[in-house]
């Protein structure tokens, strides 16, 4: 009984998996690899849990030990699930800033042009005074 009990527990565990890989997907909360990697393992748990040859191992465990490994595995996988949210998070505010920095350059650029302009536009006007007084 406890083997089955993993089974279902593996199931249900791929498809939640998989449906909140994509949702955070679509939220734009989870990187497109990672939440095809989610979905992989969310699969595999799924065939893992359906197919009796996969799911094997289940049965061979003491009754509160396959408990035990299936909510630590649980655990184990609920945080790397919170790590990929956080990386993905991570990485999208990287691009954002690399993009701000860019136009910050561009904006600096624009302006040393100008300064540099102004500075010969001044100095042109000294020579026409220094030339004049001569």
């Amino acid at each position: 009984m406890d083997g089955n009990i993993i089974r279902i527990g593996l199931m249900v565990g791929g498809v939640i998996l998989i449906v909140f890989g994509f949702w955070t997907h679509s939220i734009k909360k989870l990187a497109v690899n990672y939440a095809v990697i989610w979905g992989l393992l969310g699969i595999l748990m799924i065939l893992v849990g359906a197919i009796p040859i996969l799911s094997e191992w289940a049965t061979m465990l003491a009754p509160g030990t396959g408990l035990a490994f299936f909510c630590v595995g649980a655990l184990i996988l609920f945080t790397e699930v919170q790590n990929s949210l956080v990386i993905s998070q991570l990485n999208l505010k990287n691009r954002e800033l690399a993009m701000q920095v860019s136009l910050l350059n561009q904006e600096s650029e624009r302006m040393m042009i100008e300064l540099e302009e102004m500075a010969r536009e001044q100095e042109d006007a000294y020579a026409k005074k220094d030339s004049v007084r001569d």
